[in-house]
Protein backbone atom coordinates (compact mmCIF):
# COMPACT_ATOMS: atom_id res chain seq x y z
CA UNK A 1 0.00 0.00 0.00
CA UNK A 2 1.15 3.68 -1.03
CA UNK A 3 1.86 5.50 1.84
CA UNK A 4 -0.31 9.06 1.64
CA UNK A 5 1.95 12.09 0.86
CA UNK A 6 0.35 14.14 3.55
CA UNK A 7 1.83 13.18 7.14
CA UNK A 8 -1.24 14.21 8.82
CA UNK A 9 -3.49 11.81 7.28
CA UNK A 10 -0.58 9.40 7.47
CA UNK A 11 -0.26 9.68 11.29
CA UNK A 12 -4.39 10.10 12.00
CA UNK A 13 -5.19 7.33 9.73
CA UNK A 14 -8.07 9.16 7.93
CA UNK A 15 -8.71 11.37 4.92
CA UNK A 16 -8.83 14.97 5.93
CA UNK A 17 -11.88 16.00 5.29
CA UNK A 18 -12.86 14.21 8.21
CA UNK A 19 -9.92 15.75 10.70
CA UNK A 20 -11.46 17.07 13.47
CA UNK A 21 -10.61 19.55 16.06
CA UNK A 22 -9.44 16.42 18.47
CA UNK A 23 -7.39 14.66 15.62
CA UNK A 24 -5.64 17.83 15.51
CA UNK A 25 -4.58 19.03 18.87
CA UNK A 26 -3.71 15.10 19.58
CA UNK A 27 -1.15 15.59 16.49
CA UNK A 28 0.05 18.56 18.00
CA UNK A 29 0.88 17.23 21.35
CA UNK A 30 2.05 14.37 20.11
CA UNK A 31 4.95 15.77 17.46
CA UNK A 32 5.27 18.34 19.34
CA UNK A 33 3.90 21.15 16.84
CA UNK A 34 5.35 24.43 18.42
CA UNK A 35 2.84 27.24 16.28
CA UNK A 36 -0.74 26.88 14.33
CA UNK A 37 -0.71 29.33 11.27
CA UNK A 38 -4.25 30.63 9.86
CA UNK A 39 -4.24 30.76 6.35
CA UNK A 40 -6.97 32.90 4.05
CA UNK A 41 -7.00 34.59 1.06
CA UNK A 42 -8.74 37.65 0.38
CA UNK A 43 -9.15 40.13 -2.79
CA UNK A 44 -5.65 39.23 -4.43
CA UNK A 45 -5.80 35.39 -3.83
CA UNK A 46 -2.30 35.49 -2.11
CA UNK A 47 -2.45 33.71 1.62
CA UNK A 48 -2.23 35.79 4.26
CA UNK A 49 -1.56 34.35 7.72
CA UNK A 50 -2.14 34.94 11.42
CA UNK A 51 0.82 33.25 13.80
CA UNK A 52 -0.64 31.92 17.63
CA UNK A 53 2.38 30.12 19.31
CA UNK A 54 1.00 27.17 21.43
CA UNK A 55 1.39 27.84 25.15
CA UNK A 56 -1.18 25.45 26.22
CA UNK A 57 -3.44 23.11 25.38
CA UNK A 58 -6.55 25.65 26.37
CA UNK A 59 -5.25 28.12 24.43
CA UNK A 60 -4.89 25.57 21.45
CA UNK A 61 -8.88 24.67 21.36
CA UNK A 62 -9.94 28.24 21.94
CA UNK A 63 -8.21 29.20 18.61
CA UNK A 64 -9.24 26.14 16.84
CA UNK A 65 -12.60 26.13 18.36
CA UNK A 66 -13.91 30.19 18.02
CA UNK A 67 -10.68 31.46 15.62
CA UNK A 68 -10.02 34.70 16.09
CA UNK A 69 -11.09 38.59 15.61
CA UNK A 70 -9.58 40.42 12.63
CA UNK A 71 -10.16 43.48 10.97
CA UNK A 72 -12.24 42.84 7.71
CA UNK A 73 -11.51 46.18 6.45
CA UNK A 74 -7.83 45.92 5.91
CA UNK A 75 -8.76 42.46 4.27
CA UNK A 76 -11.54 43.59 2.41
CA UNK A 77 -11.62 47.12 0.26
CA UNK A 78 -15.32 46.96 -0.10
CA UNK A 79 -15.76 46.60 3.66
CA UNK A 80 -16.84 50.00 5.84
CA UNK A 81 -13.58 50.72 8.73
CA UNK A 82 -16.64 51.53 11.08
CA UNK A 83 -18.59 47.70 11.22
CA UNK A 84 -15.78 45.92 10.26
CA UNK A 85 -14.69 43.35 12.81
CA UNK A 86 -14.77 39.47 11.12
CA UNK A 87 -14.44 36.53 12.73
CA UNK A 88 -11.44 33.79 11.13
CA UNK A 89 -12.58 30.62 11.89
CA UNK A 90 -10.44 27.36 10.30
CA UNK A 91 -11.25 24.54 8.36
CA UNK A 92 -9.91 21.27 9.91
CA UNK A 93 -9.77 19.45 6.48
CA UNK A 94 -7.01 21.97 4.98
CA UNK A 95 -4.62 21.83 8.26
CA UNK A 96 -1.00 20.58 6.49
CA UNK A 97 2.47 20.75 8.13
CA UNK A 98 4.17 23.70 6.89
CA UNK A 99 7.19 22.85 4.91
CA UNK A 100 9.23 26.20 5.10
CA UNK A 101 9.01 27.03 8.39
CA UNK A 102 11.66 26.19 10.84
CA UNK A 103 9.74 26.20 13.96
CA UNK A 104 7.35 22.95 13.62
CA UNK A 105 3.76 24.43 12.74
CA UNK A 106 0.66 23.87 11.37
CA UNK A 107 -1.29 25.76 8.83
CA UNK A 108 -5.14 25.86 8.21
CA UNK A 109 -6.99 27.03 6.12
CA UNK A 110 -10.13 29.86 7.35
CA UNK A 111 -13.32 31.05 6.26
CA UNK A 112 -14.67 34.69 7.32
CA UNK A 113 -17.53 35.01 9.32
CA UNK A 114 -19.39 38.07 10.07
CA UNK A 115 -20.60 39.58 14.02
CA UNK A 116 -23.86 37.70 13.37
CA UNK A 117 -22.10 34.25 13.55
CA UNK A 118 -23.28 33.91 9.86
CA UNK A 119 -20.76 33.50 6.99
CA UNK A 120 -19.23 36.44 5.13
CA UNK A 121 -21.95 36.96 2.01
CA UNK A 122 -18.52 38.29 0.12
CA UNK A 123 -16.02 36.30 1.44
CA UNK A 124 -14.64 34.62 -2.13
CA UNK A 125 -14.60 30.88 -0.42
CA UNK A 126 -18.21 31.55 0.35
CA UNK A 127 -19.22 33.06 -2.95
CA UNK A 128 -17.67 29.58 -4.04
CA UNK A 129 -19.25 27.66 -1.79
CA UNK A 130 -22.48 29.42 -2.61
CA UNK A 131 -21.75 28.62 -6.42
CA UNK A 132 -21.29 25.35 -5.81
CA UNK A 133 -24.46 24.51 -3.65
CA UNK A 134 -26.60 26.27 -6.00
CA UNK A 135 -25.51 24.28 -8.77
CA UNK A 136 -25.71 20.68 -7.22
CA UNK A 137 -29.17 21.72 -5.66
CA UNK A 138 -30.14 23.09 -9.14
CA UNK A 139 -29.62 20.46 -11.15
CA UNK A 140 -29.19 17.01 -9.18
CA UNK A 141 -26.09 17.17 -10.62
CA UNK A 142 -22.66 17.45 -8.79
CA UNK A 143 -19.29 19.72 -10.61
CA UNK A 144 -16.47 19.03 -10.23
CA UNK A 145 -13.06 20.68 -11.29
CA UNK A 146 -9.42 21.03 -11.51
CA UNK A 147 -6.89 23.35 -12.81
CA UNK A 148 -3.63 24.13 -14.89
CA UNK A 149 -1.54 26.38 -13.37
CA UNK A 150 1.22 27.75 -15.78
CA UNK A 151 3.84 30.24 -14.52
CA UNK A 152 7.80 31.55 -15.42
CA UNK A 153 11.04 30.98 -13.40
CA UNK A 154 13.21 33.72 -14.01
CA UNK A 155 16.89 33.01 -13.52
CA UNK A 156 20.74 34.44 -14.03
CA UNK A 157 22.34 32.51 -16.62
CA UNK A 158 26.09 31.36 -16.69
CA UNK A 159 28.05 29.40 -18.86
CA UNK A 160 26.38 25.89 -17.74
CA UNK A 161 22.98 27.23 -18.78
CA UNK A 162 21.69 25.18 -21.95
CA UNK A 163 18.44 26.41 -23.31
CA UNK A 164 15.93 24.02 -25.28
CA UNK A 165 15.03 24.52 -28.88
CA UNK A 166 11.24 23.90 -28.07
CA UNK A 167 10.84 24.10 -24.41
CA UNK A 168 7.39 21.48 -24.30
CA UNK A 169 8.09 19.18 -21.75
CA UNK A 170 12.17 19.63 -22.07
CA UNK A 171 14.01 17.59 -19.33
CA UNK A 172 17.33 18.20 -17.56
CA UNK A 173 19.80 19.52 -18.69
CA UNK A 174 17.50 21.16 -21.43
CA UNK A 175 15.18 22.64 -18.26
CA UNK A 176 17.01 24.85 -15.73
CA UNK A 177 14.25 24.24 -13.36
CA UNK A 178 12.83 20.67 -13.22
CA UNK A 179 14.39 20.46 -10.12
CA UNK A 180 11.87 23.37 -8.27
CA UNK A 181 9.26 21.94 -10.02
CA UNK A 182 9.45 18.40 -9.04
CA UNK A 183 9.95 19.87 -5.33
CA UNK A 184 7.01 21.80 -5.99
CA UNK A 185 5.14 18.71 -6.75
CA UNK A 186 6.32 16.92 -4.01
CA UNK A 187 5.37 19.74 -0.90
CA UNK A 188 2.01 20.36 -2.83
CA UNK A 189 0.95 16.93 -2.48
CA UNK A 190 2.76 16.79 0.92
CA UNK A 191 0.36 20.21 1.60
CA UNK A 192 -2.71 18.22 1.09
CA UNK A 193 -2.88 18.74 -2.69
CA UNK A 194 -4.50 16.53 -5.41
CA UNK A 195 -1.54 17.39 -7.81
CA UNK A 196 -0.70 14.70 -11.43
CA UNK A 197 1.91 15.96 -12.78
CA UNK A 198 4.18 18.85 -13.95
CA UNK A 199 6.23 19.21 -16.65
CA UNK A 200 7.80 22.27 -19.17
CA UNK A 201 6.01 24.71 -20.93
CA UNK A 202 6.51 25.87 -24.51
CA UNK A 203 8.20 29.64 -23.25
CA UNK A 204 11.99 29.68 -22.94
CA UNK A 205 14.06 32.27 -24.20
CA UNK A 206 16.81 34.43 -22.99
CA UNK A 207 16.42 38.44 -22.71
CA UNK A 208 18.89 40.38 -20.96
CA UNK A 209 21.11 37.56 -19.57
CA UNK A 210 18.09 36.20 -18.42
CA UNK A 211 16.50 33.09 -18.69
CA UNK A 212 12.83 32.83 -18.80
CA UNK A 213 12.11 29.36 -18.44
CA UNK A 214 8.29 28.26 -18.18
CA UNK A 215 6.35 25.17 -16.47
CA UNK A 216 3.15 23.58 -15.70
CA UNK A 217 1.40 22.02 -12.87
CA UNK A 218 -1.43 19.91 -13.16
CA UNK A 219 -3.89 18.78 -10.45
CA UNK A 220 -6.95 16.30 -10.31
CA UNK A 221 -10.60 16.55 -10.39
CA UNK A 222 -12.20 16.92 -7.41
CA UNK A 223 -14.78 19.41 -5.47
CA UNK A 224 -14.34 22.97 -6.50
CA UNK A 225 -13.60 24.81 -3.02
CA UNK A 226 -10.68 21.94 -2.68
CA UNK A 227 -9.68 22.78 -6.22
CA UNK A 228 -9.40 27.07 -5.32
CA UNK A 229 -7.93 25.90 -2.01
CA UNK A 230 -5.05 23.75 -3.36
CA UNK A 231 -4.58 26.70 -5.95
CA UNK A 232 -3.83 29.06 -3.37
CA UNK A 233 -1.68 27.25 -1.70
CA UNK A 234 0.23 25.69 -4.62
CA UNK A 235 1.14 28.85 -5.71
CA UNK A 236 2.38 30.05 -2.18
CA UNK A 237 4.70 27.38 -2.27
CA UNK A 238 6.02 28.14 -5.73
CA UNK A 239 6.64 31.85 -4.60
CA UNK A 240 8.40 30.33 -1.50
CA UNK A 241 10.74 27.58 -3.65
CA UNK A 242 11.58 31.08 -5.70
CA UNK A 243 13.20 32.61 -2.60
CA UNK A 244 14.76 29.24 -1.97
CA UNK A 245 16.35 28.76 -5.36
CA UNK A 246 17.17 32.51 -5.52
CA UNK A 247 14.85 32.64 -9.28
CA UNK A 248 11.46 34.75 -9.70
CA UNK A 249 8.74 32.55 -9.59
CA UNK A 250 5.72 34.69 -11.64
CA UNK A 251 2.14 33.95 -12.87
CA UNK A 252 2.33 36.94 -14.98
CA UNK A 253 -0.31 36.10 -17.86
CA UNK A 254 1.73 38.40 -20.21
CA UNK A 255 5.98 38.55 -19.72
CA UNK A 256 7.07 39.46 -23.21
CA UNK A 257 5.34 40.10 -26.80
CA UNK A 258 5.37 36.99 -28.97
CA UNK A 259 6.34 34.70 -26.08
CA UNK A 260 3.94 32.55 -24.87
CA UNK A 261 1.78 33.69 -22.05
CA UNK A 262 0.57 32.04 -18.87
CA UNK A 263 -2.54 30.70 -18.45
CA UNK A 264 -4.67 29.20 -16.14
CA UNK A 265 -6.88 26.45 -17.87
CA UNK A 266 -9.88 25.14 -15.67
CA UNK A 267 -11.36 21.59 -16.60
CA UNK A 268 -14.48 20.54 -15.68
CA UNK A 269 -16.91 17.82 -15.23
CA UNK A 270 -19.95 17.10 -14.02
CA UNK A 271 -21.49 13.60 -12.68
CA UNK A 272 -25.09 12.31 -11.96
CA UNK A 273 -25.42 9.24 -9.23
CA UNK A 274 -21.58 9.06 -9.56
CA UNK A 275 -21.27 8.69 -13.23
CA UNK A 276 -19.73 11.04 -15.64
CA UNK A 277 -22.84 12.80 -17.96
CA UNK A 278 -20.16 14.39 -20.18
CA UNK A 279 -19.87 11.80 -23.07
CA UNK A 280 -21.72 9.11 -24.21
CA UNK A 281 -19.68 6.73 -25.80
CA UNK A 282 -18.05 9.22 -28.04
CA UNK A 283 -20.79 11.82 -28.44
CA UNK A 284 -20.92 14.77 -26.17
CA UNK A 285 -24.31 14.88 -24.17
CA UNK A 286 -26.87 17.79 -23.93
CA UNK A 287 -25.64 18.53 -20.84
CA UNK A 288 -21.86 18.91 -21.93
CA UNK A 289 -23.63 21.20 -25.20
CA UNK A 290 -25.57 23.30 -22.82
CA UNK A 291 -22.69 24.36 -20.49
CA UNK A 292 -20.59 25.21 -23.16
CA UNK A 293 -23.49 27.36 -24.74
CA UNK A 294 -23.92 29.15 -21.06
CA UNK A 295 -20.14 29.43 -20.95
CA UNK A 296 -19.59 31.28 -24.41
CA UNK A 297 -22.72 33.33 -23.68
CA UNK A 298 -21.35 34.87 -20.82
CA UNK A 299 -17.59 34.59 -21.72
CA UNK A 300 -16.78 38.79 -22.25
CA UNK A 301 -18.29 39.47 -18.41
CA UNK A 302 -16.39 35.89 -17.63
CA UNK A 303 -13.19 38.02 -17.82
CA UNK A 304 -14.00 40.12 -15.26
CA UNK A 305 -12.53 37.34 -12.82
CA UNK A 306 -10.67 35.37 -15.22
CA UNK A 307 -8.45 38.44 -16.49
CA UNK A 308 -8.56 40.78 -13.96
CA UNK A 309 -5.89 42.62 -14.67
CA UNK A 310 -4.11 44.94 -17.85
CA UNK A 311 -1.66 42.14 -18.68
CA UNK A 312 -4.52 39.72 -18.64
CA UNK A 313 -5.40 41.43 -22.07
CA UNK A 314 -1.73 41.63 -23.33
CA UNK A 315 -2.31 37.33 -23.64
CA UNK A 316 -5.75 37.51 -25.03
CA UNK A 317 -4.08 40.48 -27.98
CA UNK A 318 -4.82 38.55 -31.29
CA UNK A 319 -1.59 37.44 -32.88
CA UNK A 320 -0.30 35.90 -29.73
CA UNK A 321 -1.78 32.41 -30.10
CA UNK A 322 -3.51 32.33 -27.01
CA UNK A 323 -7.76 31.44 -27.40
CA UNK A 324 -9.21 35.03 -27.51
CA UNK A 325 -12.67 34.31 -29.41
CA UNK A 326 -15.84 33.07 -28.54
CA UNK A 327 -16.21 29.83 -29.92
CA UNK A 328 -15.15 25.85 -29.04
CA UNK A 329 -13.97 22.98 -30.66
CA UNK A 330 -12.69 19.21 -30.32
CA UNK A 331 -9.28 19.31 -29.48
CA UNK A 332 -8.87 22.53 -30.90
CA UNK A 333 -5.96 24.70 -28.63
CA UNK A 334 -6.77 27.60 -30.39
CA UNK A 335 -10.69 27.64 -28.65
CA UNK A 336 -11.44 28.73 -25.97
CA UNK A 337 -13.48 25.48 -24.83
CA UNK A 338 -11.59 22.45 -25.67
CA UNK A 339 -12.97 19.26 -25.51
CA UNK A 340 -9.50 17.74 -24.78
CA UNK A 341 -8.78 14.10 -26.22
CA UNK A 342 -10.75 11.37 -23.69
CA UNK A 343 -10.57 8.17 -22.58
CA UNK A 344 -13.38 6.58 -24.18
CA UNK A 345 -11.38 3.98 -26.60
CA UNK A 346 -13.24 0.83 -25.19
CA UNK A 347 -10.38 -1.40 -26.24
CA UNK A 348 -7.09 -1.26 -23.91
CA UNK A 349 -4.19 1.02 -25.02
CA UNK A 350 -1.38 -0.94 -22.75
CA UNK A 351 -2.67 -4.42 -24.23
CA UNK A 352 -1.40 -2.97 -27.67
CA UNK A 353 1.84 -1.53 -26.46
CA UNK A 354 2.53 -4.03 -23.71
CA UNK A 355 1.63 -7.31 -26.23
CA UNK A 356 -0.66 -8.58 -23.55
CA UNK A 357 -4.06 -9.10 -23.40
CA UNK A 358 -5.20 -6.74 -20.30
CA UNK A 359 -9.14 -6.79 -18.80
CA UNK A 360 -10.49 -3.95 -20.64
CA UNK A 361 -11.57 -0.62 -18.72
CA UNK A 362 -14.03 1.70 -19.78
CA UNK A 363 -12.36 5.28 -18.88
CA UNK A 364 -15.22 8.10 -19.67
CA UNK A 365 -15.07 9.01 -16.13
CA UNK A 366 -12.34 10.72 -17.19
CA UNK A 367 -13.73 13.12 -19.73
CA UNK A 368 -13.45 16.60 -19.26
CA UNK A 369 -14.83 20.46 -20.76
CA UNK A 370 -11.36 23.05 -20.33
CA UNK A 371 -11.74 26.94 -20.14
CA UNK A 372 -8.83 27.99 -22.02
CA UNK A 373 -9.09 31.77 -21.66
CA UNK A 374 -7.93 32.42 -17.65
CA UNK A 375 -4.65 33.14 -16.36
CA UNK A 376 -3.31 33.48 -12.70
CA UNK A 377 -3.63 37.14 -11.99
CA UNK A 378 -7.72 35.64 -11.10
CA UNK A 379 -8.67 34.93 -7.53
CA UNK A 380 -9.12 31.14 -7.47
CA UNK A 381 -12.16 31.45 -5.93
CA UNK A 382 -14.02 33.88 -7.35
CA UNK A 383 -12.94 32.60 -11.04
CA UNK A 384 -14.24 29.08 -10.11
CA UNK A 385 -17.09 30.53 -8.61
CA UNK A 386 -18.13 32.28 -11.96
CA UNK A 387 -17.21 30.01 -14.10
CA UNK A 388 -19.60 27.92 -12.10
CA UNK A 389 -22.59 30.13 -12.54
CA UNK A 390 -22.05 30.23 -15.90
CA UNK A 391 -22.24 26.91 -16.90
CA UNK A 392 -25.52 26.66 -14.48
CA UNK A 393 -26.94 29.40 -16.90
CA UNK A 394 -26.22 27.58 -19.73
CA UNK A 395 -28.22 24.59 -17.81
CA UNK A 396 -31.54 26.81 -17.19
CA UNK A 397 -31.32 28.03 -20.37
CA UNK A 398 -33.29 26.02 -23.64
CA UNK A 399 -31.19 27.70 -26.08
CA UNK A 400 -27.66 26.72 -25.11
CA UNK A 401 -27.53 23.81 -27.08
CA UNK A 402 -28.02 26.01 -29.90
CA UNK A 403 -25.70 28.58 -29.00
CA UNK A 404 -23.35 26.06 -28.76
CA UNK A 405 -23.73 24.68 -32.37
CA UNK A 406 -23.28 28.30 -33.97
CA UNK A 407 -20.00 28.66 -32.49
CA UNK A 408 -18.32 25.48 -32.93
CA UNK A 409 -15.39 24.87 -35.05
CA UNK A 410 -12.38 22.85 -36.47
CA UNK A 411 -10.40 25.55 -37.84
CA UNK A 412 -6.58 26.45 -36.14
CA UNK A 413 -7.73 30.47 -35.23
CA UNK A 414 -3.99 31.05 -34.92
CA UNK A 415 -3.48 31.00 -38.59
CA UNK A 416 -2.89 34.46 -39.89
CA UNK A 417 -4.96 33.18 -43.73
CA UNK A 418 -7.99 32.57 -41.47
CA UNK A 419 -11.15 34.92 -41.26
CA UNK A 420 -12.87 34.65 -38.38
CA UNK A 421 -16.83 35.52 -37.82
CA UNK A 422 -16.65 34.70 -34.12
CA UNK A 423 -16.95 37.55 -31.90
CA UNK A 424 -13.90 38.18 -29.79
CA UNK A 425 -13.11 38.59 -25.95
CA UNK A 426 -12.37 41.99 -24.59
CA UNK A 427 -9.36 43.78 -25.05
CA UNK A 428 -9.18 45.76 -21.63
CA UNK A 429 -10.42 45.55 -18.25
CA UNK A 430 -12.87 48.49 -19.28
CA UNK A 431 -14.51 46.68 -21.73
CA UNK A 432 -14.50 42.99 -19.37
CA UNK A 433 -16.29 45.68 -16.24
CA UNK A 434 -18.99 46.85 -19.55
CA UNK A 435 -19.89 43.23 -20.03
CA UNK A 436 -20.08 42.69 -16.35
CA UNK A 437 -22.25 45.53 -15.52
CA UNK A 438 -24.41 44.45 -18.62
CA UNK A 439 -24.67 40.32 -17.65
CA UNK A 440 -24.26 41.05 -13.72
CA UNK A 441 -28.12 39.60 -13.06
CA UNK A 442 -26.14 35.67 -13.85
CA UNK A 443 -23.76 36.26 -11.20
CA UNK A 444 -26.13 37.92 -9.04
CA UNK A 445 -28.53 34.91 -9.49
CA UNK A 446 -29.48 32.97 -6.26
CA UNK A 447 -27.58 35.85 -4.33
CA UNK A 448 -24.83 34.19 -5.24
CA UNK A 449 -22.32 36.81 -6.00
CA UNK A 450 -23.46 39.60 -4.11
CA UNK A 451 -24.40 43.05 -5.65
CA UNK A 452 -21.73 45.22 -4.01
CA UNK A 453 -19.11 42.36 -5.01
CA UNK A 454 -20.45 42.95 -8.35
CA UNK A 455 -20.16 46.90 -8.07
CA UNK A 456 -16.71 46.74 -6.68
CA UNK A 457 -15.24 44.31 -9.21
CA UNK A 458 -16.47 46.83 -12.01
CA UNK A 459 -14.83 49.85 -10.10
CA UNK A 460 -11.59 48.26 -9.98
CA UNK A 461 -11.32 47.45 -13.39
CA UNK A 462 -12.46 50.84 -14.29
CA UNK A 463 -9.85 52.27 -12.12
CA UNK A 464 -6.98 50.34 -14.31
CA UNK A 465 -8.16 52.98 -16.43
CA UNK A 466 -6.09 51.07 -19.79
CA UNK A 467 -8.72 50.98 -22.78
CA UNK A 468 -6.08 52.34 -24.80
CA UNK A 469 -3.30 49.89 -23.48
CA UNK A 470 -3.18 47.15 -26.30
CA UNK A 471 -3.51 49.64 -29.15
CA UNK A 472 -0.05 51.50 -27.80
CA UNK A 473 1.51 48.02 -28.19
CA UNK A 474 0.54 46.96 -30.51
CA UNK A 475 1.67 50.28 -32.36
CA UNK A 476 4.82 50.61 -30.85
CA UNK A 477 5.37 46.79 -29.64
CA UNK A 478 7.73 46.41 -26.72
CA UNK A 479 8.92 49.41 -25.13
CA UNK A 480 10.49 50.87 -21.93
CA UNK A 481 6.55 51.48 -21.15
CA UNK A 482 6.03 47.48 -21.85
CA UNK A 483 8.92 46.13 -19.48
CA UNK A 484 7.60 48.85 -17.13
CA UNK A 485 4.10 47.36 -16.91
CA UNK A 486 5.43 43.87 -17.12
CA UNK A 487 7.40 44.60 -14.09
CA UNK A 488 4.67 46.18 -12.12
CA UNK A 489 2.83 43.06 -12.44
CA UNK A 490 5.75 40.47 -12.00
CA UNK A 491 4.47 39.79 -8.78
CA UNK A 492 0.85 41.43 -8.04
CA UNK A 493 -0.56 37.65 -8.20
Amino acid sequence: MLVHPNPLVQYLQKPASEFTKEDLIRYIEERQIEMVNFRYTAEDGKLKTINFMITSVEELDMILTSGERVDGSSIFSFLPTNNSDLYLVPRYKTAFINPFSEIPSIDILCSFYGPDGEPLESSPVYILRKARNQFNKSTGMTIKLMAELEYYVISDIDERTVIAENGYQSAEPYSAHETLRVEALKLIAKCGGKVRFGHAETGNFIYNRKLYEQHEIEFSVGDPEDAADQLAVAKWILRMLGLKYNVNVTFIPKIALNQPGSGLHIHFMVEHAGKNVLIDQENLTTTSLKMIGGILDLAPALCAFANPTPVSFLRLMSGQETPNQVCWGIQNRSTLIRVPLGWNRMESLSAHANQNAETVIDQTFRQTLEYRGADGSANPYLLVAALIMCALSGLMNTESVKKADQLKTDENLFSPELESDFSFLPTSCEQAAQQLEEQRKFFEADQVFPKPIIDHTIAKLRSFNDKELINNFKTYGENQEFVKLVESYLHFM
